[in-house]
C-alpha cells in the first residue's frame, strides 16, 4: 500500500489488481467542523444578544441570519471535499467510481483499450489534466489534487501499467 498525500494506492497480489483512492485535501473533520461552527455561533449569537439588550434588536436577526450562511457555506465546502474517486485496475479491466459516500458515476472499460492523457496546460498557471479515454469517452479524474500530487500519481499509474506488460 503507498500512500502520499491525497492518493492512497492497494496492491493485490493475488489477482494483480490495483485500487487507487483519490481524495480531497479536508483540513477538519466532522467533528472539527461542528464545534468550529458552534464556536463561531456562539460569538455572533452573544454579540447580537448584547446589542439587542442595549437597544438595537435589527441586530439580532441579522446575527441569525449570517449564522445560518456561514453555516450553510461550510457545510457545502465539507461535503464538496468529501468527494472521492477510486480508480480499479486489474489486468482486464479499468473502473472508475467518483461520488460522495458511495459511488454516483462508474465507468468501466477493457483496460487494453483505455488510455490515460496528461493534457498540459497552455499557460503554466493552469493545472494539467489527467483524462482516462476510451472508445471516445474521456473522463478527467484528480482535479482536485495539486500538480505535484498529479505528478506522482501519473508516475506510478506508469509503474502498475508497465506492471501488465
Amino acid at each position: 500500500m503507498y500512500y502520499f498525500y491525497m492518493v492512497q494506492i492497494e496492491s493485490n497480489s493475488e489477482n494483480k489488481s490495483f485500487r487507487i483512492l483519490l481524495s480531497p485535501n479536508r483540513s477538519l473533520s466532522w467533528k472539527s467542523t461542528c464545534i468550529f461552527l458552534l464556536f463561531i455561533s456562539i460569538t455572533c449569537l452573544t454579540i447580537g444578544i448584547g446589542f439587542s439588550l442595549v437597544g438595537a434588536q435589527l441586530i439580532l436577526p441579522f446575527a441569525g441570519l449570517e449564522v445560518i450562511l456561514v453555516s450553510v457555506c461550510v457545510y457545502l465546502v465539507f461535503r464538496k471535499t468529501s468527494s472521492r474517486e477510486v480508480i480499479y485496475l486489474s489486468p482486464n479491466r479499468l473502473k472508475i467510481e467518483k461520488g460522495i459516500n458511495k459511488p454516483k458515476h462508474v465507468w468501466e472499460f477493457f483496460r487494453l483499450w483505455s488510455s490515460i492523457i496528461v493534457e498540459k496546460p497552455l499557460h503554466p498557471w493552469y493545472p494539467a489534466y489527467i483524462v482516462v479515454s476510451s472508445k471516445g469517452e474521456r473522463i478527467p479524474i484528480g482535479n482536485f489534487l495539486s500538480e505535484e500530487e498529479k505528478l506522482q500519481l501519473v508516475r506510478h499509474l506508469e509503474k502498475i501499467i508497465y506492471s501488465y506488460r
